[in-house]
């Protein structure tokens, strides 16, 4: 894991070209970039009303699949995304259960004062971390997304509701199946300016399964 002095060294190094990105007209207008017309998607799920960061990659992943049950590795095209990529979320699953971060977002590292590439999703070992692996697994056991609403905590336990969209990825040549996602505040801010601390379990306030054309797990202990 990195320091908090590197931490802030990365801060400082990366403030004048990340920065915009933190900013409300950037994440509100961020696009993905289609072949075809963008896939019609809706507003909100669950009662859970979606950014524009989540709406924008689940158009993405809705063309990017064709007629497949999810896209494939294969299909993951950095220049359709490149304006959703200081946003995202790219995991591969590991043999061992892990879940390593291949892909996190300059934005993302910016925002929480950390990269977290080559890091396994559940290094913290927090108590939920079972609830959490079981939830994700379940994406391509029936090939469906999530939304999840987290807290995420700054350093003055101040806490601010953030969007997770997650959705489902084919196998690469590796055999590795993988997960794309997001995250996004939830409510309108100037600046995502949130000094994040990972010393405590992001509160969950929603996790909810939406059918992508297999329908959804039945998993009421999963979710909120």
């Amino acid at each position: 894991m990195t320091s908090e002095g590197q931490r802030g060294d990365a801060r400082e190094r990366q403030s004048a070209w990340v920065q915009p990105l933190l900013e409300w007209p950037n994440i509100a207008g961020a696009k993905a970039r289609f072949a075809g017309a963008a896939p019609d998607v809706p507003a909100e799920i669950g009662g859970v009303p979606l950014s524009n960061i989540g709406r924008q990659l689940l158009a993405w992943w809705l063309e990017a699949r064709g007629e497949k049950p999810m896209p494939d590795a294969a299909d993951v095209n950095p220049r359709a995304l490149v304006e959703l990529l200081p946003y995202l979320r790219y995991l591969s699953w590991e043999p061992n259960g892990a879940l390593i971060f291949r892909i996190y977002g300059s934005a993302l590292a910016a925002a929480t004062g950390m990269d977290l590439t080559g890091i396994d999703m559940f290094v913290l070992g927090h108590d939920e971390v079972e609830r959490d692996r079981q939830r994700l697994r379940l994406l391509h056991d029936q090939p469906c997304g999530i939304v999840i609403v987290r807290d995420v905590l700054d350093s003055a336990g101040q806490h601010y509701p953030c969007e997770f969209m997650t959705l489902p990825i084919g196998p690469g040549e590796d055999g590795k199946p993988r997960i794309i996602g997001t995250v996004a505040p939830c409510e309108r801010i100037e600046a995502w300016t949130t000094d994040v601390s990972f010393h405590n379990v992001f509160k969950l306030r929603r996790a909810v399964y939406f059918d992508t054309g297999a329908g959804i797990p039945h998993a009421p202990e999963l979710t909120v």
